[in-house]
């Protein structure tokens, strides 16, 4: 049996899959275009990149997408769609900044715990 599909669920990962794939596209011209020879290898690993990016763009826009338009005040920018392809861009730039804040932010409540005991 196959389970409901959300319409705007598929339109969000679709947008960031698009996003993810302009950021792909980046990634592979910039890497060609440094005139340095580019190995099977070299290809391989940017391909893998722009995956794994597109991976994280999709699941984070999915889940975050819709958070972030309801905090947006203006009606005509709550475009769910144009959200998450730049989510879909960004984001696998943004996820070591994001990651490192996180380690911080971790840090200090550790810190904060281990002083109040």
């Amino acid at each position: 049996m196959i389970p409901d599909i959300d319409p705007e669920r598929v339109r969000i990962g679709l947008a960031a899959f698009a996003g993810a794939v302009v950021y792909g596209v980046f990634t592979l011209v910039t890497l060609f275009m440094t005139g340095a020879h580019v190995s099977r290898a070299d290809f391989l690993r940017a391909a893998l990149n722009v995956l794994a990016a597109a991976l994280c763009g999709v699941v984070t826009a999915m889940i975050v997408a819709p958070a972030i338009a309801a905090m947006i005040p203006w009606e005509a920018a709550r475009d769910l769609p144009t959200i998450s392809f730049v989510i879909g861009a960004a984001f696998w730039e943004l996820l070591p900044f994001i990651f490192k804040a996180m380690k911080n932010r971790a840090a200090r409540e550790a810190t904060k715990q281990g002083a109040g005991e």
